[in-house]
């Protein structure tokens, strides 16, 4: 059952539906900015800022999000952004706003996928190069605390490059700083825009360069249709749904755990105690549908203790 949110997080919802701009954080949102033919030149700038010195992109086509299986079994995937250029590489871009477990390989099975639907034919076995690209609100484990970690195919030994047509990057808005003035690159400026949007307005100094039209273009509300504002206070409630539902789980399985534990007045009947109501967390959580990784994390059973509930 789904855990509704408050008044209070309503009240939240329709604050942010006043402001000036719209989180770009937000599901709705940071599609709209980056995945969006009408704003491409949001994606194109900030591609270029993040691969400076190294590459120059001209345009952005944008493709289809949507990669279906080879069979019925397979995984289908759907991508925040996927577009390619004019000269043959393709890049994903893909926003994730909290930890969870098997996130790595859920981004390795993304950019896998991306080279398996381009097929190759003949014997060269020849695909464009592909980059995923994934902006976190956190900073991704077990990576040194930057804001930008790069993966590679490397030889474990040397670190000798194997292949750079296969490239992940990490970019944490944790790592970006807490001014504009703290700024440096054209990349950190634009990750701040992308962080504080929704608290920013046409007096803030992001806004008064000018330099970053395409950005606040694509996140003034005013600007925004009908139907858009809607679809925006829908992603919002349906993120504050689900922490709330994941919070009120956690909070409900240590109460279970203690009250548990009391009755049994022993460490180990504490220990069986917060076992137990792992487990009836684990439960409610798959009746509401969430993921097998999110259900993992906040209640640190294993997948096979999950699967045999």
């Amino acid at each position: 059952m789904k855990k509704q949110i408050s008044k209070s997080q309503l009240k939240k919802v329709d604050e942010l539906l006043k402001k000036t701009f719209i989180s770009l954080r937000s599901d709705y949102g940071f599609k709209r900015a980056y995945s969006s033919p009408e704003y491409s030149e949001v994606l194109r700038k900030f591609l270029n800022a993040l691969f400076e010195g190294e590459m120059e992109i001209t345009d952005v086509i944008f493709k289809d999000k949507e990669i279906t299986p080879p069979t019925d079994k397979g995984k289908r995937i759907y991508y925040d952004a996927y577009c390619t250029t004019s000269t043959g590489q393709h890049f994903i871009v893909e926003m994730q706003r909290r930890p969870s477990n098997f996130f790595d390989k859920r981004m390795v099975f993304y950019i896998s996928a991306c080279v398996f639907k381009q097929g190759v034919s003949g014997g060269t076995y020849q695909f464009s190069p592909v980059y995923l690209i994934v902006i976190t609100d956190f900073d991704m484990q077990p990576f040194e605390k930057k804001l930008v970690n790069e993966v590679l195919l490397i030889e474990r030994a040397t670190n000798v490059v194997f292949s750079e047509d296969f490239r992940i990057y990490f970019l944490s808005l944790e790592q970006v700083g807490k001014e504009w003035e703290d700024c440096k690159t054209e990349l950190e400026k634009r990750l701040y825009i992308t962080k504080n949007m929704e608290n920013l307005d046409k007096k803030s100094k992001p806004y008064l360069t000018g330099e970053y039209e395409e950005m606040f273009n694509a996140a003034e509300i005013a600007s925004m249709a009908a139907e858009d504002i809607v679809e925006y206070r829908t992603s919002i409630i349906r993120e504050m749904e689900y922490q709330s539902e994941i919070d009120y789980q956690r909070k409900e399985a240590r109460e279970e755990g203690r009250e548990e534990g009391r009755e049994e007045g022993r460490e180990e009947g504490r220990e069986e105690g917060e076992k137990n109501a792992r487990i009836k967390m684990a439960k409610k959580m798959k009746e509401s549908d969430m993921p097998l990784g999110d259900i993992m994390l906040y209640t640190e059973l294993t997948r096979e203790e999950i699967e045999q509930l």
